[in-house]
């Protein structure tokens, strides 16, 4: 037996575990233990078994073999017998065979000094003494020594010692587990801080892009750098292919086919769909859905990586997040687009409102002899009718008169009012008869405008000295003249309308005398018209009686009673069409 100085030495033990704990590998650690203690018993035999489950059932696996041959494959012991169970792999009784004479179980806690089970060896006389195992969760590891040079049985004072080395080495081997775990640990929420700091920059980034392909070639950066994807597909849902997806970018060479059967299988089961990417599309090896507002409005789908490695659940959220934020982004890109092609339409508005008020008169003048007066309504922001009162010429003798209706709406009808006017105050000057006039008018606009584009039109020239009113009517809304006798008459001599077609029946024009008190009404359709709520037009009988009950009154007079009457037809309905009257009256 060896003398306790010289077998348990403290420094000794300080400096094993000094080393032991000096690192984190396991298999350092056991050899290590193995050889000291081997060194102290002078035994040249040792083995260290590691816990392992196969198939919920406890094996063990040697790690570590100091002159000492075991099966390679995880084994089970028994252990009341302290030997393998299954004899096909290995001889019934291989420790006995290999020499082995000690067993220390290594434990998450150490309590003892004969911690599992001992072997003793007497003259004649062999004899296996155990102890019950310990739970299998506090296994580390498993000691095995052979014989020592002295075949004398491990002493009490030495099998102190093993238990010593094996309390050292379960602390290093909890401690190796504990840095491993630290460090894995650090890793994880290294990577995990890595991924959110990029998610803030990409989205960052995607804020500042307004701009589709600029957003799609920002995605396609993102999954080649920070996935090391190649090939990949984005599909987004789009009111060009309804109930489907349009392919924004298709480096899996995904045909229509594919993309509509992905379609068609997202629209029965969402999440199905998401399983099935694979199936329809063989390179497809993971699909994330690409959600804005809690609505999945595309689908991305990557192949495999260029390292081949697997998709980590890290790189799956990942990629779902990127998706999402590249959604949102292409969503506030598709808003912003809107919001341009809005401002556009409003610009447009303005101008054509602009247009359309300098056509209209701002104050009418003063004519000798007669009170006009006159009003135009848009029904929308921009409105299609036009009237106009100015002197033919110096002397205020002759004076043109027109109201007109353009098809249609908003600048185009402003920009073809322009026209109209522009010809007509041109042509006014040369003093042509009222039929060439509307004639040039009319090729004018055939020649200039499409055969959708036309333009109801009535002018006249009114004579100051003689009282008299030459006309010329163009499809128009016949205008009512109301005699001081109550006698009422209709203009509707003339032609076609101007822009159908170009002049082959020449216009005809009528002239009449006006007396004082007589009331002529011109009106757009907007007026006769007018809906209620039942859709019960105003009609031209109504207007009737309303300028017979107010032609007392002045031209303006006239102008607000008729506006008044229509719109108290009109009630809570609104307005359909433009709503524009010129009145002129013979004092």
């Amino acid at each position: 037996m060896l003398a306790t100085s010289n077998l348990i030495n403290l420094q000794s033990l300080i400096d094993l575990s000094a080393a032991l704990n000096a690192s984190d590998d396991e298999l350092f650690i056991l050899n290590t233990s193995l050889l000291s203690v081997m060194g102290k018993l002078r035994t040249f035999k040792a083995c260290a078994l590691q816990p392992v489950r196969q198939e919920g059932v406890l094996k063990w696996c040697c790690v570590a073999s100091k002159g000492m041959k075991l099966p390679s494959e995880p084994f089970t012991l028994d252990f009341n017998a302290l030997r393998p169970f299954n004899p096909t792999d290995i001889n019934d009784g291989v420790f006995v065979d290999t020499g082995i004479q000690m067993v220390q179980a290594v434990r998450k806690e150490q309590t003892g000094a004969r911690q599992f089970a001992e072997i003793g060896q007497g003259s004649g006389n062999e004899s296996i003494h155990s102890a019950s195992p310990p739970d299998e969760q506090e296994f580390l590891a498993l000691l095995c020594f052979g014989a020592n040079l002295t075949k004398i049985p491990y002493s009490d004072e030495e099998e102190q010692y093993i238990s010593l080395v094996a309390s050292i080495t379960a602390n290093a081997l909890l401690n190796a587990r504990n840095l491993r775990s630290l460090r894995q640990t650090g890793s994880y929420l290294e990577r995990k801080n890595q991924l959110l700091t990029t998610l803030f920059e990409i989205n960052r980034e995607f804020t500042a892009l307004l701009n589709k392909d600029e957003i799609i070639k920002f995605l396609t950066l993102r999954l080649m750098g920070q996935l090391a994807v190649s090939r990949f597909a984005v599909l987004i849902k789009t009111p060009a292919v309804p109930h489907g997806f349009d392919l924004a970018v298709n480096r899996l060479k995904m045909s229509n086919g594919q993309a509509a059967a992905l379609a068609e299988s997202f629209q029965m089961d969402a999440a199905h769909a998401m399983t099935r990417c694979s199936e329809i599309v063989g390179d497809c090896v993971l699909a994330s859905p690409m959600t804005t507002q809690n609505e999945t409005r595309g689908l991305l789908l990557v192949g495999e990586k260029m390292n081949k490695q697997p998709y980590t659940l890290e790189e799956r959220n990942f990629l779902e997040a990127l998706g999402s934020t590249a959604m949102t982004a292409l969503e506030n890109a598709r808003l912003f687009q809107e919001e341009l092609e809005k401002k556009r339409l409003e610009d447009e508005l303005n101008l054509a409102r602009t247009i359309q008020k300098g056509l209209l008169p701002q104050e009418l003048p003063q004519i000798p002899g007669f009170g006009v007066a006159g009003m135009s309504v848009s029904s929308k922001q921009i409105g299609g009718d036009y009237y106009d009162v100015f002197p033919i010429d110096d002397t205020s003798d002759e004076w043109m008169l027109v109201i007109a209706d353009v098809s249609g709406k908003g600048t185009p009808a402003a920009l073809l009012m322009a026209n109209t006017q522009a010809a007509l105050r041109a042509l006014a000057q040369v003093n042509m008869p009222l039929p060439d006039m509307v004639s040039r008018i009319n090729n004018l606009l055939y020649t200039n405008t499409s055969s959708d584009k036309f333009v109801t039109f009535f002018c006249a020239k009114l004579h100051t000295v003689g009282k008299t009113l030459t006309f010329c009517n163009a499809g128009h809304n016949p205008p009512l003249l109301l005699r001081e006798n109550g006698t009422l008459e209709t203009l509707t001599e003339g032609g076609l309308i101007l822009g159908i077609m170009e002049t082959i029946v020449p216009y005809e024009e009528r002239t009449i005398t006006l007396a004082a008190n007589d009331v002529l009404v011109c009106f757009t359709d907007g007026v006769s018209e007018a809906l209620n709520e039942h859709l019960e037009e105003f009609t031209d009988a109504r207007l009737e009686n309303s300028l017979r009950a107010s032609a007392h009154g002045t031209a303006q007079e006239l102008v607000e009673r008729i506006t008044t009457d229509v719109q108290a037809h009109a009630g809570g309905a609104p307005q359909s069409d433009d709503i524009t009257m010129l009145v002129l009256k013979g004092l």
